[in-house]
C-alpha cells in the first residue's frame, strides 16, 4: 500500500529555501567579486578608422554630462576572456544619444552588449540650436578585468 506524505512534508523545503538568501545558495553568483584571471590574451585592436570612420562627428564640442564605463561582462569575466568593441553613435541636439550599433567586436558577444548599452545611456549637455552629430565612435577595451575607453 502506498503512503501519501502529508502537505507539511512537501511544503517543509520551500519554507526553508525561503530563509535562506539566494547569497548564501550561490556564494559566487556574480564572479566579477573574485579576481579576474585572464586565460586569453588581448585581442589585437583594430585601426578604429578603418572599422568605423568618424569624419561625420564635427563641428561640435561633445560635453558629457553622464558617461559610464560599461560593466565588464560577469560571463567574459568568469571565463578570463578579454576583448574589444567599437561602438558607433550619433548625438542629438538634447545631447541624447541615438543609433547606437556596434561597428565591430571581439570577441562579441556579451562585451558588445555592454558596450552599446552604456553608451545608449550616456548624456551630453545640449548642442546648438539645428546640430546633430553623426557617426561619433568610441572603443572600449575589456582588458585584464577592466574597461577602458579609446
Amino acid at each position: 500500500m502506498r503512503q501519501i506524505l502529508p502537505p507539511i512534508c512537501l511544503a517543509l523545503p520551500l519554507v526553508l529555501a525561503a530563509c535562506v538568501s539566494p547569497e548564501a545558495l550561490n556564494p559566487i553568483a556574480d564572479p566579477r567579486s573574485q579576481p579576474f584571471i585572464a586565460t586569453s590574451d588581448m585581442p589585437v585592436p583594430p585601426n578604429v578608422e578603418r572599422a568605423a570612420s568618424s569624419d561625420q562627428c564635427a563641428g561640435e564640442p561633445l560635453r558629457a554630462i553622464d558617461a559610464n564605463l560599461p560593466d565588464y561582462p560577469a560571463r567574459g569575466w568568469s571565463r578570463g576572456l578579454q576583448g574589444w568593441s567599437i561602438v558607433q553613435f550619433d548625438v542629438a541636439q538634447a545631447g541624447e544619444t541615438e543609433n547606437v550599433t556596434v561597428a565591430r567586436g571581439v570577441p562579441g558577444g556579451s562585451f558588445d552588449r555592454e558596450a552599446r548599452r552604456a553608451v545608449e545611456a550616456w548624456r551630453f549637455a545640449p548642442l546648438s540650436e539645428g546640430a546633430h552629430l553623426v557617426g561619433c565612435v568610441v572603443l572600449f577595451e575589456f582588458t585584464q578585468g577592466e574597461v577602458r575607453i579609446r
